[in-house]
């Protein structure tokens, strides 16, 4: 069997699990969507940061090209003033060099053929082009200056044909280049044509070393564990901070993932590529950005920005932490102050309500609600006085069924007692009967006699006149006892009117008791069972009562007409007695006025028969009166203990 929980706790739990719950949602919704505005605003910020430092890397690759643009600008000047010589040209541009920084490795200066004098004039100069003017200068490993003819190859290379052919700048991949003593380093190359009239009459080129563009990559950190990675127009990596090796390798070869997102094509095209990846470096995610950056008209280098998931979501994450904090702190306090409150707003109350329910369902009414609870402004209020005009209620209607029912008892008693004295005068009666019945008999065989013995009626008359008037006497007599056995009854049925009346009046109380008890619910119900048991008594006295009175007014009516019997009687009699005085003179009558006696007297002992049968009868019904009354009496005082279980105020 589980253990029983209380009230407090499961209000508690309906109160809290809500709370828990919209707490638990609003923490997950806010943190999504604060992660999701994380998310955006990191991205906003690598792409301004990306476009930023893009264009600042942009400047820096071009600013070579903006100064070898001034040489361009030089040289086309000295042409279109007719300079030719070469001298001129050579030293103009070794000039120029010495001004340029120390990562610009070399500068090239080529004329297309014959374009400075005959070329067959200087092929003892140039002997490799065939005395066509190239001239190189550089810086050794020693930072060295040397000074040198190209050969066929290198005005073949497309750091000179592209120029020449598309007449625009042209921009070179990254490529390794020996300084001397084994010092290759990672270059590329500008190269932008001379024009003359439109036309393409040379070219001018400067190397340049790849470590030019670190310090500008070295500064890309827009977060604390972020890197900056460059790429060539080819997709070859120019910068790769810590990892030196990976320098001019293809971007597809090192991360082959980034082919799932087409990283290099879209690059390619002007368009700008982010994800959200596993790697190693971080041990974890990182984002991915890339941007284009046109550092020539159509060619695109690379720019890619890698940051750690953890330090991009760092804020988003101490936002969540921070949530979180407050929301347990929200439970806790909660948990702490919701079980207190509804303890002593909610379970207290209830607790007091159950102890005055428990008093009820014991019997105990007499108790009074506390004004304390009763003058409450609110629902708890509204129960108070309903519950106190329910104890009110049922003080009223148990005081009212137990003076009924104690009513009832007393009033059965007196009709028990009644019943019995109407019992043994019912008694008495009939043994009167009997005498007159026997007396009625010997008379009769008298008068026989006397019908047989005409002669011998004239010295019987004096007898028979003697026993006529004490046959008269009893008549009477009979006669004054059945008045008395009807005022009897008459009385009997007054007193059973009374019990019907009573009856009834306990029939209305019960049923007003059922609907008092139907009002008060469950906690009436015992009430409603015993009002319907009371209610049900009180018809079936009432239907015993009313056959009762039926039997006694039957009863009444054959004693009246007994009574009217026995009075003919007394007039015969006296009729009798009148003759048995003038018997002397009406002799020859004699025998019709005894025949006419022995008539009237079988009628009367017929009469008394009647009388002793409806005597017998009215024995019986007092019995019966007298057991319904017992009844009555015995469940009148069974009500009165029901009722008793009720502890009144």
């Amino acid at each position: 069997m589980f253990k029983r929980v209380s009230l407090q706790i499961k209000i508690s739990l309906i109160i809290l699990i809500p709370l828990l719950i919209m707490i638990a949602i609003s923490n997950i919704v806010n943190i999504i969507y604060v992660q999701n505005a994380s998310t955006k605003l990191s991205y906003k910020i690598l792409e301004e940061v990306a476009k930023g430092e893009g264009n600042q890397l942009t400047a820096v690759v071009k600013e070579d090209l903006y100064q070898i643009t001034g040489l361009k600008y030089t040289i086309e000047n000295m042409y279109n003033s007719g300079v030719m010589d070469r001298n001129a040209y050579e030293i103009v541009t070794k000039n120029f060099f010495g001004i340029l920084p120390q990562t610009v490795v070399g500068v090239m200066l080529a004329f297309e053929p014959n374009i400075v004098g005959n070329d067959a004039a200087y092929s003892n100069v140039y002997p490799l082009t065939k005395g066509q003017q190239t001239y190189y200068i550089s810086r050794s490993s020693g930072n060295n200056i040397e000074e040198r003819a190209l050969s066929a190859n290198d005005i073949n290379a497309d750091y000179y044909t592209e120029p020449i052919s598309k007449m625009k700048e042209y921009l070179s991949g990254i490529y390794d280049f020996d300084l001397g003593n084994n010092d290759v380093v990672k270059m590329y190359t500008w190269a932008i044509p001379i024009m003359y009239q439109n036309k393409p009459i040379g070219v001018i080129t400067a190397d340049i070393k790849i470590e030019t563009l670190n310090p500008t990559m070295n500064n890309i950190k827009p977060f604390e564990n972020s890197e900056g990675l460059l790429y060539d127009h080819y997709g070859n990596v120019l910068y790769d901070a810590g990892e030196t090796e990976n320098l001019g390798k293809n971007m597809y070869d090192l991360y082959s993932q980034y082919k799932n997102y087409n990283v290099f094509e879209k690059l390619s095209s002007g368009g700008t590529v982010s994800f959200e990846n596993y790697t190693s470096y971080y041990k974890g995610k990182a984002t991915y950005f890339f941007v284009p950056l046109e550092v020539s008209t159509g060619q695109y280098w690379i720019l890619e920005i890698m940051a750690s998931n953890k330090d991009i979501f760092k804020d988003s994450n101490i936002i969540r932490n921070v949530m979180i904090i407050i929301s347990l702190l929200i439970i806790i306090i909660a948990s702490i102050m919701i079980p207190i409150i509804i303890r002593n707003k909610v379970v207290r109350i209830i607790v007091f309500l159950s102890e005055d329910m428990q008093k009820i369902s014991n019997g105990d009414i007499s108790f009074r609600i506390s004004p304390t609870f009763i003058n409450m402004n609110d629902e708890w209020g509204d129960i108070a006085k309903s519950l106190d005009n329910i104890v009110n209620n049922l003080n009223k209607v148990v005081r009212t069924v137990k003076s009924a029912a104690e009513r009832v008892s007393t009033e059965a008693n007196q009709v028990l007692e009644g019943n019995n004295d109407l019992a043994q005068r019912t008694e008495s009666q009939a043994s009167s009967l009997e005498e007159t019945a026997a007396s009625m008999n010997q008379m009769a065989s008298t008068i026989k006699e006397s019908a047989e013995s005409v002669a011998e009626s004239t010295s019987m008359v004096s007898d028979a006149k003697e026993s006529l008037n004490k046959a008269g006497a009893i008549v009477e007599d009979s006669v004054n006892k059945m008045n008395d056995v009807y005022e009897a009854s008459t009385k009997i049925m007054d007193i059973t009117k009374l019990i019907e009346d009573i009856a009834f009046q306990t029939n209305i109380l019960a049923l007003n008791a059922s609907v008092e008890a139907a009002r008060a619910g469950d906690q009436g119900r015992g009430f409603a069972v015993v009002a319907s048991e009371v209610r049900n008594l009180a018809q079936n006295t009432q239907e015993s009562v009313k056959s009762i009175t039926a039997l006694i007014t039957d009863s009444n009516e054959k004693t009246n007409l007994a009574s009217k019997s026995v009075k003919e009687s007394k007039e015969i009699f006296e009729d009798i007695s009148v003759k048995m005085d003038s018997a002397s003179n009406i002799m020859d009558r004699i025998n019709v006025a005894s025949q006419e006696q022995q008539k009237g007297i079988e009628q009367v002992d017929f009469a008394i028969t009647n009388m002793d049968s409806s005597v017998q009868k009215n024995a019986a019904l007092v019995e019966e009166a007298t057991a319904a009354s017992q009844a009555l009496l015995k469940e009148a005082n069974e009500l009165i203990d029901v009722i008793e279980y009720f502890k009144l105020q």
